[in-house]
């Protein structure tokens, strides 16, 4: 890496650290991701018996969910406030991890890998370290699934939104925007661009999905998810 790499990384880095180290883990409202669970179930199946980790656990409720459903979890994430509780709560192996920096600690191999809400904030540089590490801590036919924001949408000025049919140009009408605030760094990520760098780091793209949602109770704000799922070349 050179040294504009390098201060990059770490001008990233020290604001992902300022947004999310030390925020607290409040547990009474959290739950599972219904279309991480619905893309799993089709990518993987059943989860009885299966290696999982869960990179960016944030609150917990998917990894959770991934135990309920007879997994043997083991999560990563930054914030050691939520590592603290979750360990408690799941009794499971859970540590501090820097995706994209520091090595996967563990030995086992996994059937699965899942990252949401997590790989937007990397790097380039950090997103290929972070692929390296997942494919060499995949199972032969183990799978990883990443999620991450294509972009953000607001209803055009002058423009009003019907919400009586379905239309399936109703994005036309829409504009780039940012829903999060500016303190947040996250970054919209190109699919193309995250999937180059993911087979050149021993993945194959095995599968897609995506997810258009409104964010406000008009209509007037989307988001647009993408999820990535890749196997071992």
């Amino acid at each position: 890496m050179n040294d504009k790499g390098k201060q990059v990384t770490e001008n990233v880095t020290n604001k992902v650290d300022a947004y999310w180290v030390g925020k607290n883990n409040d547990l009474d409202f959290r739950c599972p991701n219904v279309s991480l669970f619905r893309l799993i179930g089709s990518a993987v199946g059943s989860l009885s018996n299966k290696q999982v980790l869960e990179v960016g656990l944030g609150k917990g409720a998917d990894l959770m969910e991934c135990k309920r459903r007879g997994a043997d979890i083991v999560g990563l994430d930054l914030n050691p406030k939520y590592v603290e509780k979750i360990r408690a709560e799941s009794q499971c192996d859970v540590r501090q991890f820097r995706a994209g920096t520091d090595d996967i600690p563990f030995e086992q191999a996994f059937d699965l890998i899942y990252s949401h809400e997590t790989i937007y904030y990397l790097t380039d540089i950090e997103l290929s370290q972070f692929f390296v590490q997942c494919s060499e801590n995949l199972t032969n036919n183990g799978t990883l699934i990443v999620q991450f924001i294509e972009t953000d949408l607001k209803l055009k000025e002058g423009v009003s939104q019907s919400t009586q049919d379905f239309d399936a140009e109703f994005l036309s009408q829409y504009e780039p925007h940012r829903i999060c605030s500016e303190v947040n760094p996250v970054r919209f990520l190109v699919a193309d661009d995250v999937i180059r760098i993911a087979e050149s780091n021993a993945l194959t793209l095995v599968g897609t999905k995506k997810v258009i949602q409104s964010y406000d109770l008009h209509e007037s704000e989307f988001r647009v998810d993408k999820y990535l799922v890749f196997a071992r070349a």
